[in-house]
């Protein structure tokens, strides 16, 4: 399997393996693009690209590539609307108005953990 690496959150050459991302998201083949965009942005989120929580948060949201889950979609855009992403937000709002109160209970420690892992050890 492939092993993703990429630049550091700081250096501007983040913006090319995000873009990468983007174009598997167009591909014809829709099955194995949705799985490799999924696997890729989850790589640069893990790595504190808030573009990428973002989009990956939206993923889940959607199934798209990944299975449906409003727990870690919710996560995913928190963490990315917690770096100043107006676009993680309004897709957070939404987000939140399909959920329960326990998932939103649940999402909100889970985006805590997140927070912890993927985003305090990039901050500046």
């Amino acid at each position: 399997m492939w092993e993703i690496v990429v630049k550091p959150v700081e250096d501007k050459g983040i913006e090319r393996p995000f873009e990468l991302g983007q174009i598997f998201e167009q591909c014809n083949d829709k099955a194995w693009s949705q799985k490799l965009t999924a696997k890729w942005y989850m790589q640069l989120a893990r790595q504190g690209y808030r573009r990428a929580q973002h989009r990956l948060g939206c993923m889940y949201a959607e199934g798209f590539g990944v299975p449906q889950d409003y727990v870690k979609a919710y996560a995913w855009c928190k963490i990315s609307a917690s770096q100043n992403s107006p676009r993680a937000l309004i897709q957070l709002k939404e987000i939140e108005a399909k959920m329960s109160a326990e998932q939103i209970q649940l999402a909100r420690k889970l985006s805590k953990q997140y927070y912890d892992t993927y985003v305090a050890p990039f901050a500046l």
